[in-house]
């Protein structure tokens, strides 16, 4: 299991770097801009890579406010990341657990 580097406004895990004060996405020599609210799920998933994080937690930290079973934002968000890191060529994953959350992880 590899360890995600953290500071203030930076940010990694696996082939992947977050710079937090210009939303930038890095992977490899790939630079991607990404919306604000996408970044900061990303950056939550990357801040606790390789554990589970519910959506619970998720909702509040990135929206404010507690969890709404109906809505679809987050599945939303989560299919624009997903697209994002493949098309940078990443080795990370977005794993959904279901009932439990999301966890990010190494892919081989």
């Amino acid at each position: 299991m590899q360890i995600p580097s953290v500071s203030e406004d930076k940010c990694g895990f696996g082939d992947l770097a977050l710079d937090t004060s210009s939303r930038e996405v890095v992977c490899g020599l790939r630079r991607i801009p990404v919306k604000a609210k996408s970044f900061r799920i990303l950056e939550l998933l990357v801040r606790h890579a390789d554990q589970v994080v519910s959506r619970q937690t998720i909702f509040l930290n990135v929206w404010g406010y507690h969890f709404d079973p109906g809505t679809k934002v987050l599945q939303v968000q989560l299919s624009y990341l997903r697209r994002v890191l493949a098309a940078m060529g990443c080795a990370l994953k977005i794993d959904t657990h279901r009932g439990q959350g999301l966890r990010l992880r190494i892919f081989s």
